[in-house]
């Protein structure tokens, strides 16, 4: 299949997914944070809120990318040095590869996605050197996972394999429904996200081998009516200077 994308196929798309999570005051998505919380300006006895009389609403947001919704992120969110998200050119529309997976559960070593999945998916579909992003939905996969809340729940997460074999095929853009491609209690190793960025365990500071210009994106939620294989994906990641920030990434026909 060709993989380079040519922009008349999708001015008239037929068919549109938003694969976000959203942002919403009060919900808790992961890592054991309260909700977002909006709180309206007060200056002197000026509000921004017209419900409590103001003449607009103008709120201060409280929230966590990492916590509260679909986020992309960068290898600024395992090193001591800036990397903020925003400094990342991300194509605006480029072709990703949508697959399912299973994990196998391992008990007390938890439920692992490892790489015969990935690859038994990546040989079915055989992508060229040309495919920038990988967009995975890991089963089960109930209506009920979109506003779960996976704080404390263990969830399933992947082999340090996988980071490793996506940094071979040249996958720069990785996408999953979980709240991490690492387990949610690792003692910090993180093993996932540094294998696929390209960063060796503990290293702080990125080498000669990390790629920058490589996302990380959380928290989506893929319903089962989209099918796998190949789309057109839009990530729409806001323009926030920090290692991590809200996205609202599209599968597009």
């Amino acid at each position: 299949m060709d993989l380079y994308l040519n922009l008349s196929t999708v001015k008239n798309p037929k068919i549109i997914h938003d694969l976000s999570t959203s942002i919403e005051e009060g919900r808790t998505r992961a890592w054991y944070i309260p909700g977002m919380k909006r709180d309206p300006v007060r200056i002197d006895k000026w509000i921004g809120s017209v419900g409590m009389g103001g003449d607009v609403n103008f709120f201060n947001i409280n929230f966590n990318p990492h916590a509260h919704g679909s986020h992309t992120e960068t290898l600024g969110h395992v090193c001591q040095t800036w990397h903020p998200i925003n400094g990342v050119s991300i194509p605006f529309l480029q072709t990703a590869l949508l697959i399912t997976v299973d994990y196998k559960d391992y008990g007390e070593n938890g439920k692992i996605i490892e790489l015969d999945q990935i690859e038994k998916a990546w040989n079915h579909w055989r992508p060229s050197n040309d495919l920038t992003a990988l967009v995975v939905r890991s089963n089960p996969n109930s209506a009920e996972k979109k506003n779960m809340n996976f704080s404390s729940q263990d969830a399933p997460f992947f082999s340090k394999e996988v980071g490793y074999f996506l940094r071979k095929k040249g996958i720069l853009h990785w996408l999953v429904d979980l709240p991490s491609v690492d387990r949610e209690e690792d003692g910090g190793k993180l093993l996932s996200h540094r294998s696929f960025w390209g960063l060796t365990e503990g290293e702080k500071v990125p080498g000669h081998e990390a790629r920058l210009n490589a996302t990380i994106t959380e928290l989506i939620y893929i319903n089962d009516d989209i099918e796998d294989g190949y789309w057109t994906l839009a990530m729409q990641v806001t323009s926030i200077a920090n290692d991590a920030a809200p996205s609202r990434p599209t599968l597009i026909r």
